[in-house]
């Protein structure tokens, strides 16, 4: 996908001003510096390549080796790398995903595998949420203002199921044409830019402003269930 291709370019551009001081500090994800965020998405990237190459023969496989617990200390254990060994990881964990998805037919898009019990297209899109949000985390400059409406719109499609337990949530964009409700029970308007709505529901800080009626905006519910994440 071109606007993955894209993004993974991005990101590797924004670690072109950092030294492994810089790398060691905090990012916007609470209690990981931006050295667990980057291990992270190198471990992503070779995560959905393998769900890709092995869908091609007909298998399917766990997301990561160990699960949950064998993620989190690979995590643990690549952050303390240094920020050179990091990013070659990173670069060449997208390039090698990057070349499985280039061989696929349309036919291929739509193999089935264990990550959500879905398809390898859908790995693609969860690929694209993964740079473009944890682009922000680093927090070197990238914002939720500088996503692509696209991205935008399908971040809002995704995370439509946040919508808290009890509430009619109306999301209605204030500089683009879009309305949403989401969910069932006592109505909630939430009015703002469409990228600061976006990032409302991702869970992140917002560059504008979001207006309701309500005298605060509501608690949303969990994120939707994502082994990548």
């Amino acid at each position: 996908m071109l606007r993955v291709s894209q993004a993974h370019a991005r990101l590797l551009r924004l670690l072109d001003p950092l030294d492994d001081r810089q790398k060691d500090a905090a990012s916007a994800l609470p209690g990981w510096t931006r050295g667990h965020v980057l291990a992270h998405l190198a471990d992503n990237a070779r995560a959905f390549e393998r769900q890709a190459r092995l869908a091609l023969r007909g298998e399917a496989i766990e997301m990561y080796d160990g699960g949950q617990g064998g993620r989190d200390q690979s995590i643990e254990q690549g952050a303390a790398r240094p920020l050179a060994h990091l990013r070659e990881e990173l670069r060449l964990s997208q390039q090698a995903l990057e070349h499985t998805w280039s061989g696929l037919t349309g036919e291929d898009w739509r193999r089935a595998v264990r990550f959500r019990h879905a398809t390898v297209l859908d790995t693609a899109l969860a690929r694209w949420r993964e740079i473009e949000i944890h682009a922000v985390d680093l927090a070197v400059g990238r914002r939720p203002r500088d996503w692509s409406l696209d991205f935008a719109l399908h971040a809002l499609e995704f995370l439509s199921g946040r919508a808290p337990t009890g509430t009619r949530l109306v999301l209605r964009a204030t500089d683009h044409e879009f309305a949403r409700a989401l969910g069932a029970g006592t109505t909630v308007e939430v009015f703002g830019g469409v990228r600061d709505l976006a990032a409302w529901m991702a869970g992140r800080d917002i560059d504008g402003h979001l207006h309701t009626a309500a005298r605060d905006l509501p608690e949303l519910g969990p994120w939707p269930p994502d082994p990548a994440d």
